[in-house]
């Protein structure tokens, strides 16, 4: 069987001091038939000099470094994309690591399967002076961890990013056609782009093979600490989704997925946004239908006290 090959991407910017073992992680992949894309987003600090070293000495590996001026990381990916030469992406953020197996066990199972996406476990680690920590960032059931399509896997996406960047291993030509990542957000795109990935692929696999990890680094850097952005980005998101969702072939199962988006949505300003507005909405929603309103409204409350509290604390 042909082996195609990988085009492993890798923003970055400022990450001079983690990117190394990163790259490491990288040229121990089992899986062999890989390129390696570095786009370095406007990094002011030693990133340049520590990538050029490292290729320099590691000449029998397609490792290419492709600097620009900085425009974001969605912006950076996307020239990543644009340089892929592999049938298959693998993105990878410049501080979080892949298994050694991950690439040779997604391939192989994205071969048989003729899969669009196949997605591994994520680790959340931090480093220590005993060395490295696994953390737990989100509770159980948050991440996806089962193969998910059609119907569930809509539902599961509207609930929550359930995919991490480094997770899948994905065809290139669903995400050109899905549009790539949306250089306007600043957290949330990829959210965005497995949405989308869904209504053209609504299939993805899961490998659950312990070897096959996308390894995440939680450190004060980490994007996932922007809160601000993340919290405007979801609505972005969200209301990219309301207006998608009418594209879905089953009336009621569409009816069903607008619903819950929009009801998470106010629940989501309620919580970090425009209080106001979500309240209008879960108020509106609980006079229409007091018994399917009633759940909602609930937990509007708990939200919304859970907030105050915070402010007052």
């Amino acid at each position: 069987m042909i082996k195609p090959l990988v085009s492993i991407i890798i923003p970055t910017f400022n990450y001079g001091h983690l990117i190394l073992e990163t790259l490491e992680s990288v040229i121990k992949q089992r899986y062999v038939h890989w390129e390696c894309i570095i786009v370095d987003d406007g990094s002011s600090d030693d990133t340049a000099e520590v990538v050029e070293q490292f290729i320099t000495a590691h000449p029998q590996y397609s490792i290419i470094f492709h600097p620009v001026d900085n425009g974001g990381t969605s912006a950076a990916k996307n020239i990543g994309i644009g340089l892929a030469k592999g049938a298959y992406l693998q993105f990878l953020d410049a501080d979080d690591l892949l298994s050694e197996d991950k690439l040779s066990i997604q391939v192989g199972m994205a071969q048989q399967f003729d899969a669009g996406l196949i997605f591994s476990k994520s680790v959340f680690f931090m480093e220590e002076a005993m060395g490295r920590k696994e953390v737990q960032k989100y509770p159980d059931g948050f991440l996806a961890t089962e193969t998910l399509h059609d119907f569930n896997l809509f539902k599961r996406l509207i609930t929550n990013n359930v995919l991490t960047i480094n997770s899948p291993l994905v065809k290139k030509e669903l995400i050109v056609a899905a549009g790539q990542f949306d250089q306007h957000l600043k957290n949330n795109e990829d959210w965005m782009l497995w949405f989308k990935v869904a209504l053209l692929h609504p299939r993805f696999i899961f490998d659950g093979d312990h070897r096959s990890v996308a390894l995440i680094r939680v450190h004060g850097n980490s994007a996932m600490n922007n809160k601000r952005n993340m919290f405007l980005g979801e609505v972005v998101v969200r209301v990219y989704m309301d207006q998608a969702l009418s594209a879905l072939h089953h009336p009621k199962e569409m009816a069903a997925l607008k619903q819950l988006n929009l009801d998470l949505l106010a629940l989501h300003e309620v919580r970090s946004l425009g209080v106001s507005k979500g309240l209008r909405y879960i108020f509106s929603s609980f006079a229409k239908n007091p018994v399917q309103g009633w759940p909602l409204l609930k937990q509007g409350i708990l939200k919304l006290s859970i907030r105050i509290y915070k402010t007052i604390k």
